[in-house]
């Protein structure tokens, strides 16, 4: 299996070639574009209780395999928001992805929901991450362009740029600073991470967007 990551970082577009027998798993609605002979099914992975789990994790309840019936069976596809496109190639460690960063991997990657406790509740990234491991490709996308750091003790990241952490690191919610830099500084809940691992970020976040269109939005008038 081949592919190439195009567009990157504003509005990346991932461009799979598969060969007969091949195939690759991918995120409700993803698709772009496909070769006729790809065999697309949609279904439950990990049947009902692991729908219902993804979807707890922010992910739709389905997910479409597509199978390769010929050779050089081209399948483009792309996130949902304009953002950037990593492969992370997966040879057994865990990698946790938030919410919504979940693209496309193949059959020998498993994706399952995990209880993120409740300092993931609180730091507004849900109750559910998801848990990838296992041996192929996966690939995760982003709001904005993806910058890997690897972190070699601690690091310090505000809760709504994770997209993706190494399973050897640890983290913690907490604040940037007193109760007046919780609620002045527009910084709100930071994670921080310890240990020794690959840690990826995005670089915008849809909460700050949504707060800088807010004051301009149509606001409908009581007045008759």
């Amino acid at each position: 299996m081949q592919h190439e990551i195009k567009n990157k970082p504003d509005f990346a577009s991932l461009h799979v070639f598969l060969e007969k027998g091949e195939q690759i798993v991918t995120e409700s609605g993803a698709m772009m574009g496909m070769s006729t002979s790809l065999k697309m099914e949609t279904n439950m992975k990990g049947g009902l209780l692991g729908a219902a789990k993804r979807a707890l994790g922010g992910e739709s309840l389905f997910l479409n395999t597509y199978t390769a019936e010929a050779d050089t069976q081209r399948l483009d596809v792309a996130p949902s928001t304009p953002g950037d496109i990593v492969h992370l190639p997966m040879a057994g460690s865990g990698v946790m992805v938030q919410s919504g960063s979940y693209l496309c991997c193949t059959p020998g990657v498993t994706v399952d929901s995990k209880w993120g406790g409740a300092k993931s509740f609180f730091g507004g990234e849900g109750l559910f991450m998801l848990k990838c491991t296992g041996e192929g490709d996966l690939w995760i996308s982003s709001y904005g362009a993806i910058h890997p750091i690897d972190v070699q003790g601690t690091y310090v990241v505000d809760t709504s740029h994770i997209v993706a952490f190494e399973e050897s690191l640890t983290f913690n919610v907490r604040s940037v600073g007193g109760l007046k830099s919780l609620f002045f500084s527009s910084e709100g809940l930071v994670c921080e991470f310890s240990g020794h691992g690959r840690l990826w970020i995005q670089t915008r976040n849809a909460p700050a967007l949504a707060g800088f269109i807010h004051p301009f939005r149509r606001v409908k008038s009581n007045n008759n």
